[in-house]
């Protein structure tokens, strides 16, 4: 091993840690869209900093691990990754990075319901943050309202929430303002303000779609909409909700909000009297809990379970999962989910004649509830209390619970409910009525009359949208080519000499189509290397050559988030194109088949181009001096079927014939591409 100092390996190896940083930026750059990658990502910088001794790398690297792992709901992984960088930048003296390991510890045990781990997290990271860091500190005071709220500390929770919310207003953080606005809503909903927090529900909603492209956060005010209307009886209502976000968290593979989605589908589903799916769905939610370690939706789907059996009358089934939801509640310290499954316990209790314990159950909902200030909580303990007593033949006692029950629910559901019901209902649903509207408007044209002419404006339009897509991510590719080649010839011989090889593959025809343009977009990372490396005339140093294929990186990075086809297989081809068949490639070192087939076509094409052009540091080669090379590192840099299907290409006696038609053809960088 290097002999290490400061964190940083000794000289004979200077270009690794500028390699791991690369890698540990992909990986960031990754997260909330392809956390497995970023996974995998940050993984092979793990690797790589600790066979070099790079100390800062590696704790860098455990981090985005952790937090990779957390995005994909396994908890214990991303604890264990977060605590070896915790450890890593404690090592390192780097306060920063201990800061943002706390945060993120704190959020991660927060989501497995360990509560006092939580808070001891965010505690400490609390006293890492100063003026300066108010983002920092913002984000930890909503983590730890979260813990306060978990453990029935409303007020200590909604004091948190509101100077968070305070902080990102003043820092102009939109995002973060959203997600405190929905937090805010979710307490609200706890405390049975349920105007207010429509009220702060709403607002997140329409920050989301305004300024905010964050579709995990919707999810997750999609949920809580949800939540808000089963708890005014609109059950229906609050299904179509739910299903939305479950929707949302499967395409997005977040394994923790489909188990909070489809623990709160069973809920909706029961509350409609649909027992038989809502069975179904509890038994999922309960499933899926268990594979990320989300025990507080263990604990809830356990108690749904419990109310499907009571419903049937399977008292004892009932009485046994509503008190192992009360272990679990007890265990991470979820003073709600006591809460609802003690009050559940005690009924069920009642039920199968056990009154003293249905009392001592009971007793506690309601002295627990009345210290929380958890108003619906107390007068439904006050209602079960009544029952009970009544079964007890105390009628003094039973009379005295049944008035409070009725006080405590004139209280909350008073004569406006039904004009503030409706109210809200309204707010929310203002923009999906829109949409309903527009899409039915569209939907009868299309029906009656205008069907052809409707298909064909949808198209269009999307059209439009791709080719606008294409067009941006075009100039880019010839900005970043001029700087180098002077015609910005290359990116278009480039894509057609990948359509022409991939044709003698035999790749389907839509697929070579897509290729010509795609192809056309492998270097658009190197719009962000410097000129003094890009323009150099004569050999890289090692740190230059590092710093050149960053360019792979940088394009995938550009390229990435598109949803057509084409910008998908361009950003696949930036990143590996450089790979090599002998895995010896960058940047991720893949071999053989696991290098995509698009990525090994534009290979070959690109060195034959840049082999046979000149260019301001070189003249062009021969062409069998051009064809030897190729054959030469066939099985080695390249893929052989693709040499021999260039070679095939290369030799055609029209070859020069077919590239002069091809670049004559080409449209220029501003008109309309066709889209297959």
């Amino acid at each position: 091993m290097p002999r290490v100092l400061d964190g940083m390996p000794d000289a004979g190896d200077r270009d690794l840690p500028e390699r791991v940083d690369l890698l540990n930026e992909a990986a960031a750059a990754s997260l909330g869209t392809d956390d497995g990658h970023a996974v995998e990502l940050a993984l092979t910088a793990t690797r790589l900093a600790h066979e070099g001794g790079y100390a800062q790398g590696a704790a860098r690297a455990s981090y985005l691990q952790g937090l990779g792992h957390a995005g994909r709901g396994d908890g214990e992984q991303a604890l264990a990754c977060l605590q070896a960088a915790l450890v890593g930048f404690e090592h390192l003296g780097d306060l920063g990075g201990q800061g943002e390991t706390l945060e993120a510890l704190g959020r991660t045990a927060l989501q497995l319901g360990e509560l006092p781990s939580a808070e001891g997290y965010l505690e400490a990271a609390l006293t890492l943050t100063g003026r300066e860091q108010a983002a920092s500190t913002a984000r930890v005071l909503n983590l730890l309202a979260g813990v306060s709220h978990r453990s029935g500390a409303y007020a200590r929770s909604l004091d948190r929430l509101q100077k968070a919310l305070e902080l990102h207003r003043q820092l102009g953080n939109p995002a973060e303002e959203a997600n405190l606005l929905c937090n805010i809503g979710v307490l609200q909903i706890s405390l049975g303000a349920y105007p207010d927090a429509l009220t702060n529900l709403t607002r997140s909603y329409h920050l989301l779609n305004s300024s905010v492209q964050n579709e995990r956060t919707k999810g997750i005010v999609l949920i809580n909409l949800g939540l808000l209307y089963t708890e005014i009886g609109e059950s229906q209502h609050a299904l179509a909700y739910f299903r939305e976000a479950l929707q949302t968290a499967r395409s997005r593979e977040d394994r923790l909000m489909e188990a909070t989605a489809t623990l709160n589908v069973g809920i909706a589903q029961e509350r409609s009297g649909d027992d038989g799916q809502a069975e179904h769905s509890f038994r999922e939610a309960l499933g899926l809990s268990r594979a990320v370690q989300y025990r507080p939706g263990e604990l809830s789907a356990l108690d749904g379970l419990g109310n499907i059996f009571a419903g049937r009358g399977q008292w004892r089934e009932a009485a046994a999962a509503h008190a192992e939801a009360v272990t679990i509640a007890r265990e991470i310290e979820d003073l709600e989910g006591e809460l609802d499954a003690l009050r559940h316990l005690g009924e069920v209790q009642a039920e199968l004649g056990d009154l003293g314990a249905a009392l001592v159950s009971l007793e506690r909902v309601l002295t627990l509830a009345q210290e929380a200030d958890h108003r619906k909580t107390v007068y439904e303990a006050h209602r079960a209390l009544a029952e009970v007593h009544k079964r007890a033949r105390d009628f003094e006692r039973a009379l005295h619970h049944h008035e409070r029950y009725h006080e405590g629910e004139r209280a909350l559901f008073n004569e406006e409910s039904d004009k503030k019901t409706g109210e809200l209902s309204a707010r929310f649903d203002v923009e999906r009525a829109r949409h309903d509207a527009e899409m039915q408007r569209l939907q009868r044209a299309m029906a009656e009359t205008a069907r052809e002419e409707a298909e064909a404006l949808v198209r269009e339009r999307t059209h439009e949208l791709e080719q606008a897509q294409v067009e941006i991510v075009t100039r880019l590719a010839v900005a970043a080519e001029y700087r180098d080649d002077l015609t910005g010839e290359h990116t278009w011989r480039v894509g057609h000499v990948s359509a022409l090889i991939a044709r003698e593959l035999g790749l389907p025809q839509g697929d070579v189509a897509l290729l010509r343009i795609a192809a056309r977009l492998h270097d658009v990372g190197k719009i962000g290397i410097p000129d003094a490396i890009l323009l150099k005339p004569g050999k890289f140093t090692p740190e230059e050559f590092e710093r050149m294929k960053a360019h792979t990186l940088i394009g995938a990075r550009i390229l990435s988030g598109g949803h057509s086809r084409l910008l998908r297989m361009a950003e696949e081809i930036a990143e590996s194109h450089h790979e090599r068949w002998d895995g010896a490639g960058y940047p991720l070192g893949r071999a053989g088949v696991g290098i995509p087939v698009t990525g090994r076509i534009v290979a070959v094409a690109d060195v034959f181009d840049a082999l046979t052009s000149e260019r301001p540091y070189k003249r062009a080669w021969p062409r069998e001096d051009v064809l030897a090379e190729l054959r030469r590192n066939a099985g080695t840099q390249f893929d052989p079927e693709v040499v021999e299907a260039g070679l095939r290409v290369f030799t055609r006696v029209d070859f020069p014939h077919l590239m002069r038609e091809e670049t004559a053809s080409a449209p220029p960088v501003t008109g309309v591409l066709t889209h297959p």
